[in-house]
This record gives C-alpha cells, sequence and structure tokens, in this order.
C-alpha cells in the first residue's frame, strides 16, 4: 500500500505556531541546505514566516464600487491592508467610507 501523506517532526517554533504537521506527499520536497557561498548570512528563520503573530487591524480605506445579488447590495471595500473584497451591506452600513461613496453616488440613503 502506498503512503500518500508523512508526518514530520517540526521544529519547535512551528508547533508552538500550531503548524499541522501532517503533509501530502505532493507538496513535500527533499531538503536542500544553505549554501553559504551562494548566499552568505541567509537568516534560516525566514522560511519559517508563515504570517504575522501580531494581530493586524483591518481598516476600511474606501469603497470602491457596488453591485446587486438577487435583491441584496454588495460593496467592494479597499482596506488599509491594500486586499479590496466585496462586502454586504449589513458588515458596510456603519462604515464612514460608506457615507462617503454614498455622496460621491448622489445617495441620500440606501
Amino acid at each position: 500500500m502506498a503512503i500518500d501523506t508523512y508526518t514530520l517532526d517540526l521544529p519547535t517554533e512551528l508547533k508552538a505556531r500550531r503548524i499541522h504537521p501532517t503533509f501530502h506527499v505532493g507538496v513535500l520536497r527533499q531538503h536542500e541546505p544553505n549554501d553559504n557561498a551562494l548566499f552568505p548570512k541567509r537568516d534560516v528563520q525566514a522560511f519559517y514566516d508563515v504570517g504575522n503573530k501580531e494581530e493586524v487591524e483591518w481598516v476600511d480605506d474606501e469603497i470602491l464600487a457596488h453591485q446587486w445579488v438577487t435583491n441584496k447590495v454588495e460593496f467592494l471595500v479597499r482596506w488599509n491592508l491594500g486586499d479590496s473584497t466585496w462586502e454586504p451591506y449589513t458588515h458596510c452600513k456603519d462604515l464612514e467610507a460608506l457615507d462617503r461613496y454614498l455622496e460621491i453616488q448622489g445617495v441620500e440613503s440606501v
């Protein structure tokens, strides 16, 4: 019977961040050690960066557009971290960015 997954003994740092240790064979690659001649002073810990440890606050920056999905309106919100997502009116109704967007559109209320 073929083995489809492997459970790795992860470094303590990754275990502390609750990284799941079982991986499918399709995502595993042979370890290639750092070559100090090609990449001097390479910080090995940089390979373990799987995201921000600190909680980052997502703040609405601007509403860019709107669309109707059946009988409900959604707004394209650009966030301070650079991402844009479609959000329902219920998520946007208290945002100052919505007030600015509606004013630009010439709409007094939704």
